[in-house]
């Protein structure tokens, strides 16, 4: 279990910055500095979960797979919470897409650094 930690803490400082820290919102481009931190937040997540997984030794194609789609919906979910219960805070489509994007990013390099 202790190899999921990174990926626990950080999933909380997400939480943390996606729901108590005050929203500010930015331009809606896709590569505004909001998309990107969202982008980086997410690929690095995905990273830890994939780099825990072959510390357990269950990294698989399959397994950094089902790392991508939970991680996206770990995002999405946090949208909808911003949208339903913070009215300072904004259900963003974009938000999502850099989410996926960032995650699907180091599905392919953890897939090229960790497998053989």
């Amino acid at each position: 279990m202790m190899p999921f930690l990174p990926a626990f803490l950080l999933a909380i400082v997400i939480l943390y910055f996606s729901t108590f820290s005050i929203g500010i919102q930015l331009p809606e481009t896709f590569f505004s500095a909001d998309k990107l931190g969202h982008f980086a937040a997410y690929g690095l997540l995905n990273w830890l979960v994939n780099w825990a997984l072959l510390k357990t030794g269950n990294f698989s194609a399959k397994s950094a797979t089902l790392a991508v789609l939970v991680v996206t919906v770990y995002g999405v979910a946090l949208e909808i919470v911003q949208w339903a219960f913070f009215p300072n805070r904004f259900f963003e489509v974009w938000d999502m897409v850099a989410n996926f994007s960032g995650a699907l990013l180091t599905f392919f390099v953890s897939k090229l650094f960790f497998t053989k």
